[in-house]
């Protein structure tokens, strides 16, 4: 990304989309922070790790706090980030739905603490994932 802001006409790059979730926070540790200081926005495509955070043991007691489902809970924490965007499959009108209404979520700190002790945060640099 550094190398695209050098090239001519790098600077018009408005998104950087990136195998970006609960599962695979690598990016969070820097891209996403350097993305946001250079109004890029990310685009984090499979957020819900293919499907397999929506059957998330980890999520589930959350979400049935909140009246949702696991796959809204990774959604929600995703978009709650400045400037991060998820582009979720939905392969139905059902999960359309329900994608849509993660948006409505308000994690609050307590779910954050949760969250992070389920999937923490990287305290390093990773090689992005591609899947």
């Amino acid at each position: 990304m550094q190398e695209l802001l050098e090239v001519p006409g790098g600077e018009r790059c408005v998104t950087n989309q990136i195998y970006y979730s609960l599962g695979s926070r690598g990016p969070g540790f820097d891209l996403v922070p350097w993305l946001q200081r250079h109004g890029i926005m990310t685009m984090a495509y499979s957020p819900i790790d293919q499907g397999a955070l929506a059957k998330s043991a980890k999520l589930r007691d959350i979400a049935a706090r909140r009246g949702a489902t696991p796959a809204q809970i990774a959604l929600a924490w995703l978009v709650e980030q400045e400037g991060v965007m998820a582009i979720p499959k939905a392969a139905d009108q059902k999960h359309l739905r329900e994608n849509f209404a993660s948006r409505q979520l308000v994690l609050t700190d307590a779910d954050r603490l949760e969250i992070d002790a389920a999937f923490p945060p990287p305290k390093r640099a990773f090689t992005l994932a591609m899947r």
